[in-house]
C-alpha cells in the first residue's frame, strides 16, 4: 500500500509548537511503516492550503497516516481530515467533526454529560464572559479550552480561592483567547485508557501517572506542561501500567472509557484521560482522538504491556483504517514465475481487501491469536532423490506442522471435542478426544504415510519433557492428522521422520503464522491451486471487560476449481474456463483437517457443536465433502482445564461454559474463520511444482479481485 504520513514539523522548542512532531519522530514512524512492507511518502502539511493539496496529490496515497495537529486556530486539528475527505483520500483516525469537538474541551464534556458520563462541574470562561458561578467547589483547575499537550497548565493552575481564580484567569486569557475551562479539581489519581480498534477488546491496559511532589515542590498531582516536555520536572513522573487499582475501580474506569469511545465514534486509535476520585468515582477529563505515538506515551506504554511492539501498533492502526475504507493492505501484483516457489509468502485475502464475514480478526488473524497457542513448521522440498531398488529419481514435497496448545496440555488437560464430516481420512487420537472431552498432546499435521513416524516423534518429545510418562503416569495418544500430498510428493520416499516432527515442535512460536505451501501443506492442492496451510481468527466481545478469540488453522487439500467460492461468489466457474484442465489432480478428491482453538470457556459437548459449524465454513468455500475427501475437525478451549493429577480427597472439578443463549456468536465466528483460513491457504502460496514435472499454479490474485468486483456490480445492478 502507498501510505503518506501527513504531519506538522516542530521547528522550535516553544510552547506553541509542543503538539507538533520532530524529524526523529517522523523517521521512527516512517521506518516502522516501511518495515510493514508499505511504500511511504512523508508530507509536511503546514503552510498554504493550495501547496498542501499539491503535495498530497503528488504523493498518490492509498491511505494518509494522519499525524497533523495543525498550527492555527481552534479547528486546526479538524482542518486536515476535512481536507482529506474533500480530496477523497482515505485516512487514519477521526474525521473533522470528531477532532473539532474534542479539541473544544468544554463542548466535549457538555456532549458526554448529556449521555450520562460523569464530568467535573465547570464553566467556560471567555473575554466576554468571565463570571465564575458561586456553586463551584474549590479547589478549581484552570486550563486552556482548545489546547493539547498540557499547554498552559502549571502547578499554579489549581486555585483555592475566588481571588486566585480571577488573577489566574486574567493572565491566561491574554495567551489563550479562545477561552478557558474552569472546573472543580478532582483529587485522586491520573489515569489514561488507550484504545486500538483492531486490538482484541479495543481497550488497552489502564495507565497511571504518579508524581513525586517533593521534587517539584508541588501540592496537587497534575500532569503539567513542564513534566511532559522533559527536563527536571519530568523526573518527578512515574508511569505505572497496568494501574494498580481495585477490580471495582478498574471496572468503572474501563466502562467509562468504553462508553466514551462508543458515544464519540472514535475510529482506529484514541486515548481517554480520567481522574479517579479518592471515593472511587471516575471523572472524564478529555478524549484525544489523535494521541501521541511516542514510545513513552500512554498508548505505546499500554501496548507494550500487552506484548505489542511499536510497529505492531502502527500495523493495527493501518488495518482498522483499511477495513473501514475497504482497502487492500498489500498489492495483488503477481510474482514472476521464477519466484513462484520461493519462501516469500504472498498476501492473505484480507491483505488484498477481501473481508470475509462481519467480525473483526485478531492481531495476527491467526490461530495464535488465542493466547498461548503456538505454531511451527518443518518443510521438505527435495529433487533428484533416488527411489530404492531402481535407477529412478523423484521429488519430495511434504512436511510437518505442529500446533501447540496453550500451557502444559499434558499436566493440565484442555477441554476438547471434534467432528467428522467425512471419515475417509485419519486423525490419530481423535476418538479419545471425543470420548473423554480432553486434549493432552500437541496437534500434529502431516501426509498420509507419515502418521506413524510423526506419532513416534510426539512420543519422543513428550518423554523427553515428562520422563516418567508411561511408567509412573499413564500413556498418551498423540493427535496426528493427515492429508494425501501424493499428487506433488512422491510418497514412497517423501515421508517425515520423528526427528522432523521434533523440529516442527521446536520451531513453534506465537505471532504471525506462515501460510500456503509450507510445513504439512508443502505438497497440498486446494481447488486445483497450490496451498495447504491457512489460518484466521475472530474476536468476540462477549463480556464488557474481556474479549475472547477463536482461531482456526487448516491443512487444506480438497476441492475442484469449478466450485471455488470466495466471499459468496463462485469465482471458480470462470477460472475453470481460463485454466488448462490438463495437469490437474484427478485420481483423489483430497482431504482437509481443521483445528479450532478458543479461549472461550466451552465444555466437550459445546466443542463438538463448534466443530460441526466449522464444516459449514468449508461448505462456504465450495466443499461438498466428496466421497474420498476426509473432512475431520478438532476443537479445543483453553478456558477449561483438568489437572492430570488431582488430590485424593477431590472428587469433583469445576468447569465454566458459555450459555447456549449466547453461543450463536461463537458458531458464526468459527464459520467465518474457517472459511477465511481455507482461502488464505490458497492465497498465500506461490505455487508448487512436484514429481513428474507437475505444477500447481498460484491462485491469480488480480483476476480474483476483478471477478469479485464484477460480481458485486452485477448484484448491485439487480
Amino acid at each position: 500500500m502507498r501510505i503518506t504520513i501527513a504531519y506538522n514539523l516542530r521547528t522550535d522548542d516553544t510552547e506553541a509548537t509542543a503538539e507538533l512532531l520532530t524529524e526523529s519522530d517522523i523517521k521512527r514512524i516512517s521506518d516502522a511503516i516501511i518495515s510493514l512492507q508499505h511504500t511511504v511518502t512523508v508530507v509536511e502539511v503546514s503552510g498554504q492550503p493550495n501547496k498542501v493539496i499539491e503535495r498530497l496529490i503528488e504523493s498518490e496515497a492509498d491511505l494518509v497516516f494522519n499525524l497533523a495537529e495543525g498550527t492555527i486556530g481552534s479547528s486546526r486539528e479538524a482542518f486536515y481530515p476535512g481536507l482529506y475527505e474533500q480530496m477523497g483520500i482515505p485516512f487514519t483516525g477521526g474525521n473533522a467533526s470528531l477532532l473539532h469537538l474534542n479539541l473544544d474541551k468544554h463542548l466535549a464534556k457538555t456532549v458526554l454529560a448529556s449521555h450520562g458520563i460523569k464530568v467535573p462541574q465547570g464553566v467556560l470562561i471567555t473575554e466576554k464572559d468571565q463570571i465564575l458561578p458561586d456553586n463551584l467547589q474549590y479547589p478549581l483547575i484552570l486550563k486552556p479550552n482548545s489546547e493539547g499537550s498540557s499547554k498552559g497548565i502549571t502547578q499554579d493552575s489549581v486555585v483555592e480561592s475566588h481571588d486566585q481564580a480571577q488573577e489566574r484567569i486574567h493572565g491566561l486569557l491574554a495567551h489563550y483567547p479562545s477561552g478557558l475551562v474552569v472546573e472543580e479539581f478532582i483529587g485522586g489519581r491520573e489515569l489514561s485508557v488507550p484504545f486500538l480498534e483492531s486490538f482484541p477488546g479495543k481497550l488497552l491496559d489502564i495507565v497511571e501517572h504518579t508524581f513525586d511532589m517533593d521534587k517539584i515542590d508541588g501540592k496537587y498531582n497534575i500532569y503539567d506542561y513542564d513534566m511532559k516536555q522533559g527536563g527536571e520536572a519530568a523526573k518527578s513522573v512515574n508511569v505505572v501500567c497496568p494501574a494498580r487499582i481495585s477490580s471495582q475501580e478498574e471496572k468503572a474506569v474501563l466502562k467509562m472509557a468504553r462508553d466514551v469511545f462508543q458515544i464519540m465514534s472514535c475510529p482506529d486509535l484514541g486515548r481517554v484521560d480520567i481522574r479517579l476520585h479518592t471515593n472511587g468515582q471516575p471523572y472524564f477529563i478529555e478524549l484525544n482522538p489523535l494521541p501521541s505515538l511516542h514510545p513513552i506515551a500512554s498508548l505505546m506504554t499500554a501496548a507494550k504491556s500487552r506484548g505489542l511492539e511499536f510497529r505492531d501498533v502502527l500495523r493495527l492502526i493501518i488495518r482498522s483504517a483499511a477495513r473501514r475504507y475497504g482497502l487492500a493492505i498489500r498489492s495483488s501484483k503477481q510474482l514472476k514465475e521464477d519466484k513462484q516457489t520461493s519462501g516469500i509468502s504472498r498476501p492473505t485475502a484480507r491483505d488484498l481487501g477481501i473481508q470475509i464475514g462481519r467480525m473483526r480478526p485478531g492481531i495476527n488473524n491467526a490461530i495464535t491469536d488465542v493466547k498461548g497457542v503456538r505454531v511451527g513448521h518443518f518443510s521438505r522440498i527435495e529433487d533428484g532423490i533416488p527411489i530404492p531398488g531402481g535407477t529412478e529419481t523423484s521429488s519430495i514435497r511434504t512436511g510437518v506442522t505442529a500446533i501447540m496448545p496453550a500451557g502444559q496440555a499434558y499436566a493440565n488437560r484442555i477441554a476438547a471435542g471434534g467432528f467428522i464430516l467425512n471419515g475417509v481420512g485419519e486423525m490419530a487420537g481423535l476418538t479419545q478426544v471425543i470420548e473423554t472431552g480432553w486434549l493432552e498432546t500437541p496437534i500434529l499435521l502431516t501426509n498420509s504415510h507419515s502418521v506413524g513416524r510423526v506419532h513416534d516423534g510426539v512420543i519422543k518429545h513428550m518423554i523427553n519433557k515428562y520422563p516418567r510418562l508411561g511408567t509412573e503416569t499413564d500413556v498418551v495418544l498423540p493427535v496426528v492428522g493427515e492429508a494425501d500430498d501424493s499428487f506433488l510428493n512422491d510418497i514412497r520416499i517423501g515421508s517425515c521422520s520423528a526427528q522432523d516432527t521434533i523440529k516442527a515442535i521446536q520451531a513453534a512460536s506465537p505471532g504471525p503464522v506462515l501460510q500456503g505451501s509450507i510445513g504439512a501443506g508443502t505438497g497440498m492442492t486446494s481447488f486445483d491451486f497450490a496451498g495447504g496451510i491457512g489460518t484466521s481468527s475472530r474476536i468476540l466481545d462477549l463480556s464488557d471487560h474481556e474479549a475472547f478469540t477463536i482461531g482456526v488453522l487448516v491443512l487444506s487439500n480438497f476441492g475442484k476449481m469449478r466450485n471455488l467460492t470466495i466471499d459468496g461468489a463462485v469465482v471458480g466457474r470462470q477460472l475453470d474456463e481460463e485454466f488448462d484442465v490438463a495437469g490437474r489432480r484427478e485420481v483423489s478428491e483430497g482431504s482437509i483437517i481443521v483445528v479450532v482453538a478458543t479461549d472461550i470457556p466451552l465444555i466437550n459437548s459445546q466443542l463438538n457443536r463448534v466443530a460441526k459449524r466449522a464444516a459449514l465454513g468449508l461448505g462456504r468455500t465450495g466443499s461438498h465433502a466428496a466421497s474420498t475427501s476426509g473432512e475431520i475437525i478438532i476443537a479445543f478451549s483453553t478456558g477449561n482445564r483438568k489437572p492430570r493429577q488431582t488430590p485424593p480427597n477431590s472428587k469433583f472439578i469445576n468447569l465454566k461454559c458459555i450459555s447456549d443463549y449466547h453461543i450463536n456468536l461463537v458458531y458464526e465466528a468459527v464459520i467465518e474463520a474457517t472459511e477465511e483460513a481455507v482461502i488464505n491457504a490458497i492465497f498465500c502460496s506461490n505455487g508448487m511444482n512436484g514429481r513428474q514435472l507437475r505444477w500447481c499454479p498460484p491462485i491469480p490474485h488480480e483476476r480474483i479481485i476483478e471477478l469479485l468486483k464484477k460480481g458485486r456490480t452485477i448484484h448491485e445492478s439487480n
